[in-house]
């Protein structure tokens, strides 16, 4: 479910969507980013490693729709229909 990405589900990692802490029970705490189907999403390889090991980010906005950050600020809204651009930064000086 990344922008523009056309690999299906099927072929593609489990994402969690809020990170997962793998620290969180040894340490008492709440766990931040449960496995639960409201916090996972199917992103391909390539993505599920862009997501982790940058500053993309999204959130599931409903059920199958997803809102993209890139670290410029655009925003993507994606769902099983395609993408759409939700917004622009403003343009720098």
């Amino acid at each position: 479910m990344y922008p523009w990405c056309t690999r299906p589900a099927r072929r593609a990692d489990v994402d969690h969507i809020v990170e997962y802490d793998h620290e969180a029970e040894a340490e008492g705490r709440e766990q931040p980013g449960p496995t639960t189907t409201s916090n996972l999403a199917a992103l391909c390889r390539s993505h599920h490693r862009l997501k982790t090991h940058s500053a993309w980010t999204y959130t599931m906005v409903a059920p199958g729709v997803f809102e993209w950050t890139t670290p410029f600020g655009h925003r993507y809204l994606r769902d099983r229909h395609g993408t759409v651009v939700v917004a622009q930064p403003p343009d720098r000086p």
